[in-house]
């Protein structure tokens, strides 16, 4: 006859649910001392025959004690040190001190030491390694409208730039430069490029052209960033000064004559925008909410083009950019991602063009040469042994008509009445003065011109007088509502992996939720005995219906915790 030494101990407060939402990452011994401790253990007995699995069992624990507890742990000695965890289903009145427990096997607790996860299809899991940009898999929630946490421009240098004047012709008393093999940035170009500080130089410059009858020689004036050019505002010995005329009618303008070859068109490198810390004022929990679509990088050249850019696709998570800027007209500029899409740092490849984003243009600029100051210049050296300037010829034109009126009068016909006028009449009035009035009518034709318009207004020109040539960028993210909700999420149910891999039983501080394939098997039975079929099978269904394994009893249903690696 077997000996009654059996053990039975009936424990309240067990957290564990028969549903097996939540289990324990607790051996056996570890769940025997959380039965036996004190805040759980309410009865135990030691003199029990052979305890069978029969789904109840009877006891001389009283009515009271038993409707205390929900748990229960067995062993029978006798065949085997193994103890059995069971959940108490409901108890029943036998009479004193004698009391009816039906109970369940909590096949997970009993047999959780005794098989050995495997590599399987995994759904969901909480990750041993969550740095941000490593997981990206679409989760498929409900993100909501995006917000702008944070904006600023990459860069204010664009703003500040050079009047650069295109000529094909330089004036003589200053530093002549070979006029062959003139490359900027790479591209030739037929005319010498001339940069100016502020609009008055060039005004003067302009005007200094137009009295030298070299109005044609200017084929461009545009707007440059001064960084494009390589020449420095305050490096003296860079500017030079030009003089036209002498004494009070002198006009004097500097500028700087721009280098060839300036190589390389790339003015800005490595400008960098920091991740996204917090979404809408919520700092999360989990490092997935830092990439996209819960949170991304958005910028836009100013002038109706904007680029996504994903933080987890730079190396080290690290937007990084060059901007990059000719010097040719319209300063065509380009921001370029830097080590974006690579894998792995290929050598020679740290600069992406195609996934640039083009500027805004700017501004080709209109000026305007004064064609009768030209003619004026060419035509008027020499008339009766002086020189005639504007504002002579416009007081005399203002006479023309009083003269050849005059001089009708004195053609009128007696008989008719006809008036005609005669070349003698005209050379009448004097011959020196008859010439200098045909000399002045031409003139007075040429001032009657308007000024020619060279050039044309470019469709960057609002941005650039708003001072927004420039690229901005944008932290975008959801809104604090909805990155509270999915971190809730991510936190209580890790993230979606859909890898064959060894599933994370462990990992977290606190909790690891695990979710296999539905025709997956977590495991198999170890060297520490063979799991019955039916409950690997239960354990298999636990799995695949999505578990969260608690690594501390006390913990268990808390999710305030902090539950990093």
């Amino acid at each position: 006859m077997p000996n009654r030494n059996s053990k039975l101990l009936i424990c309240k407060n067990i957290k564990l649910d028969k549903s097996y939402k939540n289990v324990l990452s607790y051996n056996e011994q570890q769940m025997l001392s959380l039965c036996s401790s004190n805040d759980h253990l309410v009865r135990i007995s030691e003199n029990y025959s052979f305890i069978r699995n029969q789904n109840y069992i009877n006891t001389k624990f009283s009515y009271d004690d038993c409707l205390k507890c929900n748990y229960m742990a067995f062993q029978n000695p006798d065949y085997s040190n193994k103890w059995f965890f069971a959940f108490i289903d409901n108890v029943e009145y036998l009479g004193e001190n004698s009391t009816r427990i039906y109970y369940t096997i909590d096949v997970f607790s009993t047999w959780f030491d005794y098989w050995d996860p495997s590599p399987c299809f995994v759904e969901r899991e909480h990750v041993n390694d969550d740095t941000v940009g490593l997981h990206t898999i679409p989760e498929g929630l409900e993100t909501g409208d995006y917000i702008i946490n944070e904006s600023n421009n990459l860069s204010n240098k664009m703003n500040l730039c050079y009047i650069c004047v295109a000529v094909t012709y330089v004036p003589d008393n200053t530093p002549q430069l070979d006029y062959e093999g003139r490359v900027y940035n790479n591209i030739f170009s037929g005319n010498l490029l001339l940069l100016f500080r502020n609009a008055d130089d060039c005004t003067r410059f302009i005007k200094c052209y137009d009295k030298m009858s070299r109005a044609e020689a200017i084929t461009n004036i545009y707007m440059v960033p001064i960084l494009a050019t390589g020449v420095s505002p305050d490096d003296g010995p860079q500017w030079k000064t030009y003089t036209y005329g002498s004494g009070s009618s002198a006009i004097s303008t500097e500028f700087a004559i721009l280098p060839y070859s300036l190589g390389d068109a790339q003015i800005e490198q490595d400008l960098t925008v920091s991740n996204i810390n917090s979404l809408n004022g919520y700092t999360p929990k989990n490092n997935k909410l830092k990439v996209f679509p819960y949170s991304y990088l958005s910028i836009t050249n100013n002038n109706g083009a904007e680029v996504t850019f994903k933080y987890e696709d730079f190396i080290n998570n690290l937007p990084t950019f060059d901007i990059s800027c000719n010097v040719t007209a319209g300063a065509q500029n380009m921001l370029i991602p830097k080590n974006y899409k690579l894998y792995g740092g290929i050598e020679g490849h740290d600069v992406f063009y195609n996934y640039g984003l083009a500027g805004g243009k700017f501004p080709t600029c209109s000026w305007n040469t004064d064609p009768y100051v030209n003619w004026l210049t060419e035509n008027g050296v020499n008339i009766m042994g002086f020189q005639i300037d504007a504002p002579m010829a416009q007081a005399i034109g203002g006479s023309i008509e009083a003269i050849l009126g005059a001089a009708s009068i004195a053609n009128v016909d007696p008989k008719t009445g006809a008036t005609t006028v005669s070349s003698q009449g005209v050379s009448g009035i004097g011959s020196g003065l008859g010439k200098m009035i045909g000399a002045v009518q031409e003139q007075w034709r040429h001032s009657l011109q308007s000024p020619t318009l060279n050039g044309q207004v470019s469709s960057g020109d609002l941005s650039y007088s708003h001072g927004n040539t420039l690229f901005t960028y944008y932290k975008m993210s959801i809104k604090y509502e909805y990155a509270a909700i999915i971190d809730d999420w991510f936190t209580r149910f890790g993230y979606k992996i859909n890898r064959v891999k060894q599933p994370n039983l462990i990992g977290r501080t606190h909790w690891n939720f695990v979710k296999i394939g539905a025709s997956e098997d977590i495991g198999f039975s170890n060297n520490l005995g063979s799991v019955p079929t039916n409950s690997m099978e239960i354990i298999n269904t636990i799995f695949r219906n999505g578990v969260t394994i608690w690594h501390n009893h006390d913990n268990l249903g808390n999710y305030n915790l902090d539950n990093s690696l």
